[in-house]
């Protein structure tokens, strides 16, 4: 619990995001907002007993960090360990990670978009749906299609990894196995399916935010925009890029502050801890820690990769992409935190659009070519970054002589948006709902504090799971921190 003056409100748990968390609010005597905290309860240790372990395991080992984001742990891992070994992956190996990896992207924003973000997207005023059960009742086809569309993406994962979770394919210096042409006959089968589920979706989408006031009132609203840092992986040109590229710094105005090598993160990212949270605080050194406010944090994810990226290098995508910057005002940088979740559906047409190409221009590398490369001089410590669905990812390993682990640092993009996220709540609590808080007033703040926090896409490692009706408790205290009443 956290150590203040006055009645504190806990939200808990917050719904419909992955993992574990509360919010607390913190109220003065008049009953009026006096700070918002987003409080990760989980603790996991992961780090501490990978100690010890086999190099060659991490990728093994760290992918089972979380079931959502498998695949993403899976390859920035892989990347460590190929630097650790110092081994180069083959062409072939590193078009078929690619290949998974953009494959894992689109299963993941649709899981995002299905199972979290619909209600808040659909819904005509607030309270209306619930969640996918509510919107399987309102919206069957909808539902359908997604579940058709995640179907689909499973497919190709597991056609190419052999299982759909917890991937057996990358393995120091290359994967485990090549496709044959059966398997490219599937997946090109597939992605055609898929593009006409991508492209239902973004026009659904689209085609909410042109006829709902409520949802082009949120995306157009002032607390719901953030003046921060954004990071983001780039090809060398500077255009977007998921697996593989340099890091690039932008702030809100989209001047570049810093592009570095992956390899070379800990000159620009510091990490803090807050007593009140399990979660690190990981801020940009050249900037400094200035505490929760927006103008010296950082956000990364769907959002910021478009807003570090110079371009957007496939065809259909980037004119997906100028859509949305006309519709929020013509600007390179969008700010507003509910972008988000088009920026998600536009990233879902890049990742179609690239899965494409590497089929068809790669087919004879991905049949016939050298799967792995077994040859380097041992580095005996390596730095593997990839964007996983919810922003940059990064695995650093350091090793003995004899590759066992001696050091694991995980830096994963929630623990990067932890701040963003707590100055996105205290900026919509102060700003809209400045009065002393009643039955009313409470319902509608907790509404938009939730809205706000699933547009992020938070990951906590494990599942949350709310039984029955009642999905919020609110504990109130008296001054001296003594729990007066459960409502």
């Amino acid at each position: 619990m956290v150590g203040v003056q006055g009645k504190s409100l806990v939200v808990e748990p917050v719904t419909r995001i992955e993992g574990e968390a509360r919010i607390i609010i913190t109220l003065d005597d008049a009953g009026r907002v006096n700070n918002v905290y987003y409080q990760v309860l989980e603790l996991r240790g992961f780090e501490a007993f990978c100690r010890g372990r086999l190099a060659e395991e991490m990728p093994r080992i760290s992918q089972t960090i979380c079931g959502v984001c498998s695949v993403a742990h899976h390859m920035a891992s892989a990347k460590a360990v190929d630097r650790l070994f110092g081994r180069e992956p083959t062409e072939t190996a590193t078009k078929i990670r690619e290949l998974v990896h953009n494959i894992y992207m689109i299963d993941d924003h649709l899981l995002h978009l299905a199972v979290m973000a619909l209600a808040d997207l659909l819904a005509e005023r607030s309270s209306e749906l619930r969640g996918l059960v509510d919107v399987a009742r309102k919206y069957p086809e909808v539902v359908k299609r997604l579940i058709s569309a995640r179907y689909i993406t499973t497919s190709i994962i597991k056609k190419i990894c052999g299982r759909t979770v917890h991937v057996p394919i990358a393995i120091p210096g290359g994967v485990s196995r090549k496709l044959s042409k059966e398997d490219l006959e599937f997946i090109e089968k597939s992605l055609r399916e898929l593009r006409g589920h991508l492209q239902y979706t973004l026009e659904l989408f689209k085609s909410a935010l042109s006829k709902s006031q409520r949802l082009q009132e949120l995306s157009k609203r002032e607390d719901y925009e953030l003046k921060t840092y954004y990071l983001g992986l780039v090809s060398e040109d500077g255009s977007l890029n998921f697996y593989d590229g340099v890091l690039k710094i932008v702030d809100y105005r989209g001047s570049e502050v810093a592009t570095f090598k992956p390899e070379d993160y800990t000159k620009y990212i510091t990490e803090r801890y807050e007593e009140w949270s399990y979660s690190k605080f990981p801020y940009l050194t050249i900037v400094g820690w200035r505490g929760i406010e927006e103008e010296g944090i950082v956000r990364v994810g769907s959002l910021a990769r478009l807003n570090v990226s110079s371009r957007v290098p496939t065809e259909w995508a980037s004119e997906e992409y100028k859509e949305m910057i006309d519709f929020f005002g013509g600007g390179k940088v969008i700010n507003n935190t509910l972008a988000y979740h088009w920026a998600r559906l536009i990233e879902n047409i890049y990742a179609l659009e690239v899965a494409e190409m590497i089929t068809v221009e790669d087919r004879d590398l991905l049949i016939s070519g050298e799967v792995v490369n077994l040859e380097g001089t041992p580095m005996y410590e390596g730095v593997g970054v990839v964007e996983a669905a919810r922003g940059v990812l990064i695995h650093h390993y350091k090793t003995s002589l004899d590759f066992l682990v001696t050091e694991v640092n995980v830096i994963t993009p929630t623990a990067i948006n932890n701040a963003a996220i707590n100055a996105q709540l205290k900026k919509i609590a102060l700003r809209s709902h400045a009065s002393p808080l009643v039955d009313e007033g409470l319902s509608s703040l907790v509404s938009d504090l939730e809205i706000a926090i699933r547009a992020f896409d938070p990951c906590n490692s494990c599942a949350a799971h709310v039984a029955g009706s009642r999905l919020i408790r609110v504990f109130i205290y008296d001054s001296r921190g003594n729990l007066l009443k459960v409502v």
